[in-house]
């Protein structure tokens, strides 16, 4: 089954974090950090709708003026969410430029800002028209995790400790919709922009007697006839569970940090993690509240996650690439529960 969610690393395992998400058959794309992004295309930087930031330390936040810069003037809106004084640091990135001319363009761009803090999600929103003024500012509560959450997937976060607040991330596929192509073969149905359609009622749970338009194009009928959607559902489609990937940077090995990440990871089918330091090194982890390779592989392992990446490899350690993935994929095969070895 083709997954929807495609993940991949902005950088090399040694360069600033980030992780960028695209969507199959969308122009659509989910990033997660927001330090050096000079790697992602233009057109793919003009996808990207939400921004997922883990705190506002310099290798995860300055590229917020190159992204700034490259949708600025397309006409969207673009939002963004943060830990504890997120608005704040927007807001002075915003003000540290001169908008005198920005009201002469036509809704250039809004910015909506989401701020987590421990029981509720304060909003803000800064539109160039209004030459970057706060404005809308409100709050709502912080319940089980969740982020945000659309008919397709769903954004969890975590509040983890790094000296300051910093959020890990998971992002999660409902479930699949596969389309049948023996099916729409046999059934002589045309492949085309409909099948999306078709799949986005099923995502919004349309009722199985609401009517979706299937073209008759492939006998050579113009115009359209219209089935049901349960029948639809019966005679072309597939569903299979979805897709979850967890991002976790920037954060200390305590018995807190590990349960909330556990929890929130949990059979997550690929897990980014960062391991900045080797096994060895556990008391300058704790210093400097980083993971080392050994714990990313523990913490992958107890949360029984089915892939485990790490990355945001310390720079002293170029030479040492292989021993921090080995390390770290040697805790993960020691601990993961019996069951998943198993499988």
């Amino acid at each position: 089954m083709k997954p929807i969610l495609h993940p991949r690393l902005v950088n090399d395992l040694f360069g600033d974090p980030g992780l960028l998400v695209e969507f199959l058959y969308e122009r659509r794309a989910l990033l997660f950090d927001l330090g050096d992004i000079a790697a992602i295309p233009n057109g793919t930087l003009l996808k990207i709708t939400d921004v997922f930031v883990s705190h506002t330390h310099i290798d995860h936040f300055y590229g917020f003026d190159r992204l700034l810069r490259i949708v600025f003037g397309r006409g969207k809106t673009l939002r963004l969410y943060g830990p504890k004084n997120f608005i704040a640091n927007v807001e002075g990135k915003l003000a540290g430029f001169t908008w005198n001319l920005v009201d002469r363009y036509h809704e250039s761009i809004t910015l909506e800002v989401a701020e987590v803090q421990e029981d509720r999600i304060r909003k803000a929103r800064f539109r160039a028209i209004d030459r970057f003024k706060r404005s809308d500012d409100s709050e709502e509560p912080f319940i089980n995790g969740v982020l945000l959450e659309e008919p397709v997937f769903t954004v969890h976060a975590a509040i983890l400790e790094h000296r300051v607040p910093c959020l890990g991330f998971a992002v999660k596929e409902r479930f699949h919709v596969n389309i049948k192509p023996d099916r729409l073969e046999a059934l002589q149905f045309p492949s085309g922009p409909w099948l999306n359609e078709l799949k986005q009622f099923i995502f919004e749970e349309k009722p199985d007697d609401f009517l979706v338009r299937v073209p008759k194009s492939r006998n050579g009928n113009k115009g359209f006839s219209e089935l049901p959607l349960g029948q639809l559902k019966k005679d072309l489609v597939m569903l299979s569970p979805g897709q979850k990937i967890g991002y976790v940077v920037d954060t200390v090995y305590n018995e807190t940090n590990k349960a909330r990440i556990v929890d929130l990871v949990r059979e997550a089918d690929l897990f980014f993690c960062e391991s900045p330091f080797l096994a060895a090194e556990a008391e300058r982890g704790r210093d400097r509240c980083h993971l080392t390779s050994r714990q990313a592989g523990l913490l992958a392992g107890e949360a029984a996650v089915k892939q485990l990446q790490t990355f945001h490899f310390s720079p002293k350690h170029s030479g040492l690439k292989s021993q921090l993935i080995q390390e770290a994929q040697d805790a993960f095969r020691e601990s993961k529960p019996a069951a998943a070895i198993s499988t």
